[in-house]
């Protein structure tokens, strides 16, 4: 029998390792028979070969009221945009294209039934952006709280997908859109809700984000990145997922971090801690991916084309400590983890 007590007996939590420390313990074991796809868990995607040439990708991810969102302070279209965006960066973060969702959801009873069709509404417009079909799922009973899980498969080209562990010594760390927006729009929200109609967009990014799948697909058909992923827990905690899978460490550059002229109005008024909210708590679901510096120039050009932005924020370096260079020129070690919901914050 596995032991699960820490330090004098006491039994381990989940705050104690975090969300990523309880992955890595889960996957050892995990695999009863030969496991027959190209990518498992770790990365935003499991990759399977289904016939030459092309593999599907699938992705899961669960919203659970009052740990990602609050009825209160979101309408139902807005929850079930979001639940499905959040599945569709996953889709982006490997390069392929999204096509199937699979949507199981526990009801409160205080839900109501015009509620619950005005969430589907909320899936359904972003689906039609993307042209997903919502295929089935499950619905049951909740006690309290609403609970979203949605399940998305995509396709890609078996030699286009992109994973985590695929980066190099010296490549350029790059990002394909604003840090920050969502955690100073959630802030906002939840301190600041007088002020929010001064900040149309941070509100819009927290709430409706977009998903990156055309940068993907251009950033995958290029063939010049190295590794890709998405931002969901911000680019201090997502770094250091790229990181650990290609065995290297990381320099970010506090002076490179985009940022959008509502962000810089928002730091301006409201001073927060601007390290924590540019990259420690995301929802930016902009990519972030790593590029040799040969095929830097030509990938930054492939994007700018199609009217995407691309920001270098940092190179990958020997060993595995994740470092910031600080707009003074220090250079420190990057304590800030980002986003992990099972630590305290």
């Amino acid at each position: 029998m596995r032991d699960r007590k820490g330090q004098k007996g006491h039994a381990v939590k989940l705050k104690d390792i975090g969300e990523f420390g309880f992955i890595d313990k889960i996957k050892h074991d995990a695999l009863i028979r030969e496991y027959l796809g190209l990518v498992g868990i770790g990365d935003d995607c499991a990759v399977f070969r289904v016939e030459e040439g092309k593999s599907i990708l699938l992705t899961t991810d669960m919203l659970l009221e009052r740990v990602h969102f609050l009825r209160e302070v979101m309408t139902p279209y807005q929850i079930g945009y979001k639940a499905l965006a959040a599945n569709l960066s996953d889709i982006a973060a490997s390069g392929g294209l999204p096509k199937e969702a699979f949507v199981s959801i526990a009801v409160p009873e205080d839900l109501s039934l015009e509620e619950l069709l005005e969430l589907y509404d909320g899936m359904k417009e972003l689906a039609r952006k993307f042209d997903v079909n919502i295929t089935g799922g499950d619905t049951t009973t909740s006690l309290q709280d609403l609970v979203i899980n949605i399940a998305l498969t995509g396709e890609i080209e078996e030699d286009l997908a992109l994973y985590r562990s695929g980066a190099k010594a010296g490549d350029y760390i790059c990002v394909t859109g604003f840090l920050g927006d969502s955690a100073a729009g959630l802030d906002l929200i939840l301190n600041h809700r007088k002020e929010m109609h001064n900040f149309p967009q941070l509100i819009k990014q927290h709430f409706t984000p977009i998903p990156h799948i055309e940068q993907g697909r251009a950033v995958s058909r290029s063939r010049l990145a190295n590794s890709m992923m998405d931002i969901s827990d911000g680019l201090a905690s997502d770094i250091r997922h790229i990181s650990k899978a290609s065995k290297l460490g990381a320099i970010l550059y506090e002076e490179r971090f985009p940022h959008s002229e509502e962000f810089q109005k928002y730091l301006a008024e409201f001073n927060p801690d601007y390290l924590k909210t540019a990259i420690g708590v995301g929802e930016d679901y902009c990519l972030l991916l790593t590029v040799s510096q040969q095929n830097y120039a030509r990938l930054k050009e492939v994007l700018n084309n199609l009217g995407h932005q691309f920001y270098n924020v940092g190179e990958m370096a020997e060993g595995e400590e994740i470092h910031i260079v600080y707009k003074n020129g220090r250079k420190a070690i990057l304590e800030l983890s980002g986003w992990d919901q099972f630590k305290e914050h």
